[in-house]
């Protein structure tokens, strides 16, 4: 029933742009991302007995903040130490964690709201609550590598393999694996999200 609410919104909002070219995407995206929220909440919350069946209770979200807000911290010293590394081998490590952003003030203050927080919580509630969860039956690795190869299919690059995705998969997966509460990867992937626009910004 997810998937299938997923794709019909996403479908829903192909259809509604090529009916009406000119309304803004990002405009769209985040109406779109908000509906594909209620819908698994409440596809979550009617079949599977509450929201502690993808660690969204009440009493895991500030252990899962604490520790979402420790993994980025770790994850972000290692990043930076790969970035002093790529720098120190003549690589533009700028260059793999660009995000292209919108050009006018109030499209980048929507982009950092959708992509940095929307964005980020309906793609773990769906990626790592529900698709993880189900896939979990058949062991952790297996679960772990079919989640990361959907997840970066939904992040395409071009030609290149989405290198940030696939890790951040991941590392939001192992983040969720320990413990089961949801709040840890939705915090790493909102705080990472938001580090690569800066960086981009600036």
């Amino acid at each position: 029933m997810s998937v299938m609410a997923v794709i019909v919104l996403e479908a829903g909002g192909a259809k509604i742009l090529n009916i009406y070219p000119d309304l803004p995407v990002l405009v769209l995206v985040t109406g779109i991302r908000l509906l594909e929220i209620a819908s698994l909440l409440l596809i979550v919350i009617r079949f599977e007995n509450g929201l502690s069946a993808v660690g969204l209770a009440g009493s895991q979200l500030p252990g899962g903040f604490i520790r979402g807000v420790r993994w980025s911290l770790v994850f972000g010293v290692v990043a930076f130490a790969c970035f002093l590394l790529f720098m120190a081998v003549g690589l533009d490590p700028f260059h793999l964690l660009h995000v292209p952003l919108p050009g006018t003030f109030g499209a980048r203050v929507l982009f950092f709201i959708t992509g940095g927080l929307i964005g980020p919580v309906g793609e773990e509630l769906f990626f790592r609550g529900i698709l993880y969860g189900f896939l979990r039956q058949w062991g952790m690795l297996p679960a772990l590598i079919i989640t990361t190869l959907f997840f970066a299919l939904m992040h395409p690059l071009g030609a290149s393999i989405p290198i940030p995705q696939v890790i951040g998969s991941i590392v939001f997966t192992l983040a969720y694996e320990q413990k089961g509460e949801l709040a840890a990867p939705v915090t790493i992937h909102c705080l990472g999200n938001l580090s690569l626009f800066i960086l981009s910004l600036l």
